[in-house]
């Protein structure tokens, strides 16, 4: 009897320990952040994500500078930041799976 507990126990343990996810049910990461310039924050700013799978995700700066963009594929991507009036600004960011990177940005007049 005490053999059969220990080996459901090790069965148990192993088929637990075991549960990975296939790579197609990876969570997709989040990046937020702020924008300033010289003045303070950068309201409107377009912000644009673009992974290594070529997709795109956009977003914008709301009245504090502040933006979020969710559901972009983890790995590396390249972060672009443009304002009317300033220059862009651009950043290779590493996206984590089911995780969330801040990429602050501050950007100099044109």
């Amino acid at each position: 009897m005490r053999r059969s507990i220990g080996l459901i126990v090790i069965l148990l343990a192993f088929a637990t320990g075991c549960n990975v996810p296939p790579p197609d049910t990876v969570k997709p990461g989040t990046l937020t952040g702020v924008v300033t310039g010289p003045n303070g924050p950068v309201v409107g700013a377009n912000v644009s994500v673009t992974p290594s799978d070529n997709s795109y995700h956009v977003g914008q700066t709301d009245s504090q500078g502040y933006y979020i963009i969710t559901g972009i594929p983890p790995g590396s991507v390249v972060v672009s930041i443009s304002a009317p009036g300033y220059q862009t600004y651009n950043a290779s960011v590493m996206i984590p799976a089911n995780g969330t990177v801040t990429q602050n940005a501050s950007l100099s007049q044109s």
